[in-house]
């Protein structure tokens, strides 16, 4: 089983903010982290605070191309952003693109139309689209059946900023509503600090259960925000390869890898 995880936030230069651990997570420290938790391969997905964050995490896929590969930022108000998003994939290690929508300022770009031509363009060249949107899970309805070659994640299984305990999961109908939509993945990404309760989490379990059987194992995809767990990596690891019981085993290796890896053509 290649352990692949969804989600890494790299960067060298800026400071971080919010929730996120203050030391960086350059490619020395990722790859001593992933060698102690035993995981095989990263997505790297830039952070805000790096004004370098695609240049940086594409080098550190330069240098390592089977350990990382990058799903990138593009700021939708970019007078190229058409152009850019077309020619996203010339970039070599660019696998995908994220968009933030998670704050008003962040949210505005797609109230204003920036996203429009950008979901087409995507739809066609074939760049898989990450989605950070708690609390607007419908703009993740609308792209989706608007767009239906266009493959969307929704991150974070749309869990608000900060949410924990039953709060975390109030969305949950909603959430799994989107499963309906055969081009919708979830990206389930340090559930564990969702947790009121210590590893291995078993709060967890049933609203992860319902997750698993609307989306089915090939649409959930395993990843650890390691910049803002709580809790060791290796525990994020294990939570999902030994502590989830209404997995088996070839659904494991799906949502701890595989899916990504078919996701973003990483062979």
């Amino acid at each position: 089983m290649k352990i692949v995880d969804a989600q890494v936030h790299p960067w060298s230069a800026g400071e971080s903010t919010g929730h996120h651990r203050r030391e960086p997570i350059d490619e020395f420290v990722l790859l001593q982290e992933m060698a102690t938790a035993h995981v095989d391969r990263v997505v790297l997905v830039p952070p805000l605070w790096d004004p370098n964050g695609n240049a940086y995490a594409l080098q550190m896929a330069a240098r390592n191309p089977g350990k990382f590969s990058v799903m990138g930022l593009l700021d939708p108000a970019r007078a190229d952003a058409v152009q850019a998003l077309r020619e996203w994939h010339s970039q070599p290690h660019m696998r995908g693109v994220r968009f933030l929508l998670n704050t008003p300022e962040r949210l505005q770009p797609y109230l204003d139309g920036l996203l429009d031509p950008l979901w087409g363009v995507a739809e066609e060249v074939g760049v898989p689209v990450a989605l950070l949107i708690p609390g607007h899970l419908e703009i993740a309805h609308k792209v989706a059946t608007a767009h239906p070659k266009l493959q969307l994640v929704v991150d974070h299984l749309g869990v608000p900023r900060a949410s924990v305990g039953p709060v975390a999961f109030k969305h949950l109908p909603q959430l799994l509503e989107l499963a309906r939509l055969p081009n919708i993945r979830v990206k389930a990404v340090g559930v564990g600090d969702y947790a009121l309760d210590p590893y291995p989490f078993r709060s967890l379990e049933e609203p992860l259960a319902q997750v698993f059987h609307a989306f089915g194992a090939e649409r959930v995809l395993w990843g650890s925000d390691l910049s803002r767990l709580h809790h060791p990596y290796a525990q994020c690891v294990s939570h999902f390869r030994e502590q989830l019981p209404f997995m088996k085993d070839h659904e494991v290796e799906r949502v701890m890898g595989q899916n990504l890896l078919d996701l973003l053509n990483w062979q």
